[in-house]
């Protein structure tokens, strides 16, 4: 018999992972105007496990108003996220993704549900970030265990869950996403002609897992016979009144802006950047900076990073700094700001790197080919 074609869109309950936050904004409208599949959209609107100073602004009243809102629980680090379990009860949907968080335990009950329904459910997350051993990667592996199917981040979550007796086709790697295509430049921003004075870019929440003081320090020993970096730091947290303190007793010219999420004005600060730094746990601000077409210098084998730490490629969009070390990040930044050519030639691959995998389209149409996969299985 020949295979039944679909006349309708695939229905899915699909909940924005980790918040429907401000950077979601060009993924949700690409997920509304498919063609293929009938998004009905819930998340959270606010990561409430963060301090006041740590959260990450929602997005706009437009798109909230396309979302239902999960109202979330917590007891320690074990949420329940209303709604979940419900859904996937009542059944109406082909597919259910839902945020792949271990310590949620609704998750684990939704996905218990789908088995005894015969519910397609789906987990959306990180997955591994690094190697696990022991109890936690058996819990771990317990709960992907429930589901039909894991879409992560980046290509060492499939690896590591294949290594651990996943079947591969059990993953997808979605990669993930900041702006749309049509917001990023067609070149890097920034020329490569030496500038008279080099300007490096940091954007991320100060918090503690970032460690931003190991910039100020290889600074404060910069090499006098160069000219030292100013450093513009963009993002807000619980660390920002410090970090301004020590910055400043360092002696190193910086300037804190605060967060900053007007489009063109982040456009501006990063074409004035030579590089952009990644200190500590790296995330979308390695995307960010990238898809600009500034080169980035990271932080190697930090246990924090999360998976878009893959798009820095040794030599090729950036370059790695031993973990701690003062005096490697500074001959680090030497090096890189003594070859504005190089550092152009590094941003170029970056633009072109983010443009083929870390676009809202692309993160969008890797979403959807994961559905098909896991939805004809």
């Amino acid at each position: 018999m020949g295979t039944v074609k679909r006349t309708q869109p695939t229905r899915v309950r699909f909940q924005i992972q980790p918040t429907v936050s401000h950077y979601r904004e060009p993924l949700v409208r690409c997920l509304q105007e498919s063609q293929q599949f009938a998004y009905d959209l819930v998340g959270r609107f606010k990561n409430s496990e963060a301090s006041a100073a740590d959260n990450i602004a929602a997005a706009s009243a437009d798109i909230l108003s396309h979302v239902k809102p999960v109202k979330t629980k917590s007891l320690g680090p074990l949420w329940w996220q209303s709604g979940q379990v419900a859904a996937v009860w009542r059944g109406g949907y082909d597919a259910y993704v839902l945020e792949g968080r271990i310590y949620t335990v609704s998750a684990w009950a939704a996905g218990a549900i789908g088995k005894l329904r015969g519910r397609r459910v789906l987990l959306w997350g990180h997955g591994w970030k690094r190697a696990e051993s022991g109890a936690k990667r058996r819990l771990r592996l317990a709960f992907y265990a429930l589901v039909d199917g894991l879409m992560v981040y980046g290509d060492r979550a499939q690896q590591l869950g294949v290594e651990y007796g996943l079947p591969a086709e059990k993953i997808r790697v979605i990669y993930n996403s900041l702006y749309s295509s049509e917001q990023l430049p067609g070149a890097p921003l920034r020329s490569d002609t030496t500038s008279e004075r080099p300007t490096l870019i940091y954007s991320s929440r100060l918090t503690a897992r970032h460690r931003l003081d190991i910039l100020a320090q290889a600074l404060e020993t910069w090499p006098s016979d160069l000219t030292a970096p100013r450093v513009v730091v963009i993002g807000e947290g619980s660390e920002r009144e410090r970090l301004e303190g020590v910055f400043a007793q360092s002696g190193v010219d910086a300037t804190f802006l605060g967060a900053v999420y007007d489009f063109e004005q982040l456009k501006n600060h990063y074409a004035e950047a030579d590089a952009a730094l990644a200190v500590g746990g790296a995330g979308l601000n390695v995307i960010q900076a990238l898809g600009f077409g500034v080169p980035v210098i990271a932080e190697a084998g930090n246990r924090d990073s999360s998976p878009e730490i893959e798009a820095v490629i040794e030599g090729c969009t950036g370059q790695y700094y031993q973990a701690g070390s003062v005096e490697s990040l500074r001959s680090t930044l030497v090096s890189l700001l003594a070859s504005p050519a190089e550092a152009h030639r590094m941003g170029a691959h970056g633009l072109k790197l983010v443009r083929s995998r870390y676009t809202a389209e692309a993160h969008a149409a890797a979403i959807e080919q994961a559905l098909h996969h896991f939805v004809e299985r």
